[in-house]
């Protein structure tokens, strides 16, 4: 994948006059980035009713009724700025909806094609004043013959400008944020008669899934797949019947990933072919809402990439970076490519207050994401517009100061750094990523888009809420980076990251574990590998079946498998709050650490404190953050090495850096070209406040720098 060609930023057309158009595009060309992107929204194009004519409705592209929605004018101005596009043309374009994602008589007319609730209730989208509506249930053939009538329509625009044809269309988007949104707890959706009733989808999916109704693991047999109803409750316990909860996740997954599917051969049955066909994942919590990366990859077809949508807040917080390199980290470990679909660059107001959105802070997170594996940004938005403030340029394209950081970001990777595509982060030990574990918790979560408030409670196994283990997995990631290390995700059902390569790993204990994983930890500990598991003894599979973990006759403190070993601690260590670890916890994770040299070790050269207003007023108090609030990620590749030094802080800091790949050598820092010696693989760099260093790496490598 050329990552040059996907960075990019938005520019929506109908959200701006067509006079500031050119002055836009210009803006965006002269930043060096490679792709324009916007939807291509049915209702905002959409001026009078389907008739025979016109199946999907009377529409406007060419500005008769309103000159911003004169598309074929702005995409021939594209065309002349040498951009590449991103042609996102939904059809539902979900949180779109304020100008017209789909048509309103879509909602209006056919309250039977929309996704219902375990009540049989029609649910709602997302809260949106102008247009409080619901959601298409994705599979519904009412729906799906629209979707054909709109996408008809949009292939005759398309097909001639493809690339592949001598155009500039690079990028199709199979629909934006493809999810059920703010309506997507195990009861919210989708219990649409087309899926549920007798020979519906669901139970097409329940038999391509076990071939046969006898086989269905739900503590019962079944005579037949029509006998079986999805669950309408959450239940307090759970145990045997863990796999009827999971499936009805997991048989939503499979929904979203068919309809992706379908308006993928939708689109080539237009003659949209050799084109990159796209979707993204809004920003919810991965371990909240296990819906699968890999399986959406695969519905977006060969050579189609999936990225994620990153939001946070206006400075960067030590949550929020983690939160975003979890991410990252999860899809580097099961995805062919890592890249963010839309990626923060303003704020969702116009009146902003004090909740600016400076350029340091947009600096700040970028360099966070390209630490962590994501190869290429989407700027959402690059102007302002409706909703939408402090973006790199105003609605008529005023440069603000956060421009500089998209034109700074293409010319450093592309132009200072050798062979980005080629770099890959270098990790110190594994955390491993299990699916049902991590189902347990979004069975019972009453709202899982609430990415910050991760759910702990009902329904309990064998004594254990539901979340403590996907609250480990979150707090393993940070007691290890507090350390001074780095971890990796490993997903065993998605082994794109061989376990074997890293002396350490970590699994978050919890009762149910899926055999895959089960599978992947002997091979590991057997082949010399050290497994850290904290909490739970696993005692079910994916099933809810008991079985033995490891194949030991019962929970032990310490293990001998082939030449590695088991170090299990009954208790969780990783349940704080960011920033509130505790001493004890960040020691004891240090302890299993033991004897590993990490890629880079990075610990405060000195202690870091400051002084500021107490909260609520009344004078002054000091902080004294005895926590390592530092990061350092080296990336590597046949020809190059890098180095990202990350201060979390809130005040500027030292950072004492030990390489384990040079001895002797220089970091050249490709912002400055200063030059910082490395001397016995040590040496000292100051970093801005909420900042990120970039250095090449130079020198001499040391005797034991190859990796295990």
């Amino acid at each position: 994948m050329n990552s040059q060609a996907i960075f990019g930023a938005e520019i929506q057309y109908f959200r701006t006059d067509p006079r500031d158009w050119p002055t836009l595009l210009q803006r965006l060309k002269d930043t060096g980035l490679g792709c324009v992107t916007t939807y291509v929204q049915w209702g905002t194009h959409l001026v009078g009713p389907p008739d025979r004519k016109h199946p999907a409705g009377v529409l406007d592209f060419e500005g008769r009724t309103d000159p911003r929605r004169n598309l074929l004018q702005f995409l021939d101005l594209v065309q002349a700025s040498g951009l590449n596009m991103n042609f996102r043309c939904g059809p539902f374009c979900c949180n779109e909806m304020v100008h017209g994602g789909y048509p309103p008589w879509l909602v209006l007319g056919n309250p039977e094609m929309m996704v219902w609730d375990w009540q049989d209730r029609t649910t709602q989208g997302y809260w949106i004043g102008r247009k409080e509506g619901s959601q298409p249930s994705y599979l519904h053939p009412v729906y799906l013959e629209w979707c054909r009538k709109w996408l008809a329509e949009t292939g005759r625009i398309i097909k001639p400008r493809l690339k592949s044809n001598g155009g500039f269309i690079t990028m199709i988007n199979l629909d934006n944020e493809v999810s059920y949104i703010v309506q997507d707890s195990l009861l919210d959706s989708d219990y649409n008669p087309v899926n549920v009733a007798p020979g519906g989808f669901y139970h097409q999916f329940l038999k391509e899934k076990y071939g046969a109704p006898g086989r269905v693991p739900y503590g019962r047999r079944f005579k037949s797949f029509a006998e079986i109803a999805p669950p309408r409750a959450v239940p307090n316990e759970i145990g045997r019947d863990f796999a009827w909860y999971a499936d009805w996740l997991e048989f939503k997954t499979w929904c979203m990933c068919r309809y992706l599917a379908t308006l993928r051969r939708m689109h080539e049955d237009n003659g949209v072919t050799e084109v990159t066909f796209m979707t993204n994942f809004n920003p919810h919590l991965p371990e909240g809402v296990p819906t699968r990366m890999p399986d959406f990859e695969r519905a977006v077809g060969p050579g189609g990439i999936v990225g994620y949508d990153f939001y946070r807040g206006v400075f960067l917080s030590y949550s929020g970076y983690h939160s975003m390199a979890r991410v990252l980290k999860l899809m580097n470990a099961t995805l062919k490519y890592t890249w963010s679909a839309e990626f923060m660059a303003g704020t969702w107001r116009k009146n902003l207050g004090d909740r600016r959105v400076s350029d340091d802070h947009m600096r700040f997170m970028a360099r966070c994401a390209l630490a962590q594996g994501c190869k290429a940004i989407d700027w959402f938005m690059f102007h302002d517009r409706d909703c939408w403030g402090d973006a790199p340029v105003s609605s008529h394209g005023h440069p603000r100061p956060s421009l500089e950081v998209l034109r700074e970001t293409p010319r450093l990777l592309f132009q200072e750094i050798r062979g980005w595509d080629a770099l890959v982060p270098q990790m110190d030990v594994a955390i491993i990523y299990d699916l049902p574990s991590h189902q347990h918790t979004a069975i019972g979560d009453p709202k899982p888009c609430a990415d910050n408030n991760l759910h702990v409670g009902a329904p309990v196994m064998d004594a254990v809420d539901a979340g403590k283990a996907s609250q480990e997995y979150l707090g393993l990631f940070r007691l290890v980076e507090l350390n001074g290390m780095q971890a990796a995700v490993v997903d065993p059902l998605h082994a794109a990251t061989p376990l074997k390569q890293y002396p350490v790993a970590f699994l978050p204990g919890s009762p149910v574990l899926g055999r895959a994983t089960r599978q992947a930890l002997v091979r590991f500990i057997k082949g010399g590998g050290t497994l850290v598991m904290t909490g739970p003894w696993p005692t079910r599979d994916e099933n809810g079946r008991a079985c033995a973990f490891l194949g030991l006759p019962k929970a032990v403190a310490s293990a001998r498998l082939g030449t590695g070993r088991l170090i299990w601690r009954r208790e969780y260590v990783g349940q704080d709050q960011p920033e509130e670890e505790s001493l004890a916890a960040i020691a004891q994770v240090g302890k299993w650490l033991g004897r590993i040299r990490p890629q880079v070790r990075i610990t405060p050269a000195e202690p870091v404190s400051w002084v500021d207003l107490k909260p609520g007023g009344g004078g002054h108090h000091r902080q004294d953050e005895v926590r390592n609030l530092g990061s350092a990620i080296l990336q590597r590749s046949r020809t190059e090495q890098v180095l990202f030094v990350l201060n979390h802080y809130i005040e500027a800091a030292r950072f004492a850096l030990h390489l384990r790949a040079v001895r002797s050598g220089t970091l050249i820092d490709l912002d400055t070209q200063a030059r910082i010696p490395i001397r016995r693989g040590r040496c000292v760099v100051d970093v801005d406040r909420k900042s990120a260093a970039i250095f090449r790496v130079a020198g001499a490598a040391a005797p034991d720098a190859a990796p295990r």
